[in-house]
């Protein structure tokens, strides 16, 4: 999926099975569902990378457009993209110079307070969105073809109900 190899989810359990088995004497239990989400959660993201690298986009790339997209105006404040995608400043400005570089964003004086440098997605970014959301929603609707409207809503309610729980232990 990406020049990097990922193990088999398989391996990866049998590896932490035996981790878990010297550290406490006991199975996987429950962790085997941790395991499963995070790999799977690994090749979505090999994938959605394979998907964008044609455009010349990384995910987290697409995830801050995709964000900057959903904003009134098309304006945000860096510091507002780094809560809401889970990045560092450091990192945020890196990605934002990059997608500043490839003409797809740009940086403008915030009207209400001059000090305040705000992101836009440029004509070109906004095009570049038109073209690579269709394409992607394909891929994510073949994927996810492989279940059926009762497991899809099942599993919705699932993933839902342990955010649910992950955001109250946070």
């Amino acid at each position: 999926m990406n020049s990097k190899k990922r193990m088999q989810q398989s391996e990866i359990e049998n590896l932490v099975e035996i981790a878990h088995q010297k550290a406490s004497g006991i199975g996987l239990g429950d962790v085997r569902i941790n395991i499963l989400i995070k790999h799977n959660n690994g090749l979505m993201l090999d994938l959605l990378n394979l998907r964008l690298a044609p455009y010349g986009l990384s995910s987290v790339g697409y995830f801050v457009m995709m964000q900057l997209h959903s904003t009134h105006n098309n304006l945000a404040n860096p510091s507002d993209l780094c809560v809401r995608n889970g990045e560092t400043r450091a990192n945020m400005t890196r990605i934002c110079d990059d997608l500043t570089n490839k003409g797809l964003m740009k940086r403008v004086t915030n009207l209400e307070d001059r000090r305040r440098v705000d992101l836009s997605l440029t004509d070109e970014g906004i095009a570049l969105l038109q073209t690579v959301v269709p394409a992607l929603r394909k891929d994510v609707d073949a994927l996810f073809s492989v279940f059926n409207e009762e497991e899809k809503a099942t599993l919705v309610a699932l993933l839902v109900k342990l955010n649910q729980k992950l955001e109250a232990l946070a």
